[in-house]
């Protein structure tokens, strides 16, 4: 007869429990990191939305020509601007955003995200003629991610050209 020792299984249980809660709780992080770097590509845009990804304090370095800037805040204003300026000198021109080759790595309630990106722009006809040209922009991006409460939001950005 086989004897059951309900201390031993009671004992397995208490470890296979975290376990498996530890294991799912990283899998919806992961699932949430990602959602949130869809969004960020998704949101090249709409920089006020774009904006409300990322922590008021979210350090930004880009390079070409070189800049770190940590108030985030200002940041997504004067980008904000350049964006306007843009769209009013060229309202029909076609500007899209497209990111590949994902490395995606998540620790705890830190992630880090590096990934190459593609920024088109397409003057309109009357762009054209007015002097503009087609634009590509291929760049290595390094995000890095907390979570802020139950939400994961950016706190770092490293853009460097491809």
């Amino acid at each position: 007869m086989l004897k059951i020792h309900y201390k031993n299984i009671s004992k397995a249980l208490l470890l296979a429990v975290p376990l498996f809660v530890a294991t799912s709780v990283k899998a919806d992080d992961m699932d949430d990191v990602q959602t949130l770097l869809e969004a960020y590509i998704e949101t090249e845009s709409d920089l006020t939305a774009q904006g409300r990804l990322m922590t008021d304090d979210r350090t930004y370095i880009v390079g070409a020509p070189a800049m770190r800037d940590t108030d985030n805040v200002a940041n997504m204003e004067l980008q904000l601007f350049q964006e306007q300026r843009r769209l009013a000198m060229d309202p029909d021109g076609l500007y899209r955003a497209s990111a590949e080759d994902f490395i995606i790595k998540v620790y705890g309630n830190a992630a880090v995200a590096s990934f190459r990106r593609n920024l088109i722009w397409r003057p309109s006809a009357e762009g054209m003629r007015n002097g503009g040209s087609n634009n590509t922009n291929r760049q290595w991006v390094t995000v890095m991610m907390a979570k802020v409460g139950r939400e994961w939001k950016i706190v770092h950005t490293h853009i460097s050209p491809a």
